[in-house]
């Protein structure tokens, strides 16, 4: 059994952490810590964890705990993976992994150097759609352009750590992290950001787009808005043909489709919409740190994502 501990009593750990767990029977969220031991408490109860503490270091060195969950505002990642990499204990950090690619090349160095297994949680390419994708894009012939975006309405609550940059808010950390890493996934790696966009808002960057140079002569657009209706799409355009995505984010909510378009034909493609993607990341974390398996995603991957959302933050400033 592996029993996880969640550092924030945070609401995406809610459908991210504690759902996909419980249908799970060799997984646990056995404990959950937040800086106000009363809101651990409440939490506790209202998820059904069996243990709180107010304190995230002694969750963290509590022996009944074999791995952490990371679910606190970007701006404390680094320090509250630390802990766990002191302790010794795998640990899945939420995204954006952290503040920039520094920290994210700080992070994963120290981990390396301790043995200590630390990944993104990027749910939304631990999916069975990527290897659907992957499959398809020999037929596309030389990739031309690829489109990615993601909009999703986010609340404005005072206290929604979203709408604030200084913790590691807006659009292009919060959502951007998505379509980037699509991007990513099939083009490589940007080389250069370029006729940036952002509307500021509140207290972040309420939207953003942006023209990313990739290797080869690719160009992507990306594109992200936290107060625009929930909608993602990704479009990936060759010279023999394109493949148009509807929902690569979380197939499992429905609206999801995929067609392949070329001289000769228009193909939609069935793509399982079961396991979700959370589920998906949820046992690709549990198999890596069994070691049944390596993690879906190359190892340096979240230094990768930070450097993209860092090319397209500089040339926006």
């Amino acid at each position: 059994m592996l029993r996880i501990g969640i550092i924030g009593a945070a609401r995406v750990a809610t459908y991210a952490m504690i759902a996909p767990a419980r249908a799970r029977t060799d997984v646990v969220v056995a404990a959950v810590a937040a800086r106000d031991g009363a809101r651990a408490a409440d939490y506790a109860v209202t998820h059904g964890i069996a243990r709180h503490f107010g304190d995230y270091a002694a969750m963290v060195a509590d022996p009944d705990i074999d791995a952490i969950y990371v679910a606190t505002p970007p701006a404390f990642h680094l320090e509250h993976a630390r802990l766990a990499i002191a302790a010794g204990k795998p640990c899945l950090v939420e995204k954006p992994f952290t503040m920039d690619a520094a920290q994210a090349e700080t992070l994963l160095a120290e981990a390396r150097a301790a043995g200590v297994a630390v990944v993104e949680a990027q749910h939304s390419r631990c999916h069975g759609l990527w290897a659907i994708v992957a499959a398809q894009l020999p037929r596309l012939g030389q990739l031309r352009h690829v489109e990615a975006w993601f909009n999703a309405p986010v609340k404005t609550n005072a206290d929604e750590f979203r709408w604030q940059a200084g913790l590691g808010g807006g659009a292009l950390m919060d959502l951007g992290v998505y379509p980037i890493s699509w991007v990513r996934a099939v083009a490589g790696e940007p080389v250069r950001a370029r006729d940036v966009m952002v509307r500021a808002q509140r207290q972040a960057d309420g939207a953003f787009a942006a023209t990313l140079d990739l290797p080869g002569g690719v160009t992507a657009g990306v594109a992200a808005d936290m107060a625009a209706p929930f909608g993602a799409a990704l479009r990936i355009d060759g010279a023999a043909g394109s493949l148009a995505i509807t929902n690569p984010l979380a197939p499992q909510r429905g609206g999801h489709a995929i067609r392949l378009e070329t001289a000769a034909s228009v193909t939609d493609i069935a793509s399982p919409a079961e396991p979700g993607s959370y589920d998906a990341q949820l046992a690709a974390f549990a198999d890596r740190v069994a070691g049944r398996a390596a993690w879906p995603l190359p190892a340096d991957d979240p230094v990768q994502s930070m450097r993209a959302i860092d090319l397209v933050r500089k040339a926006g400033e």
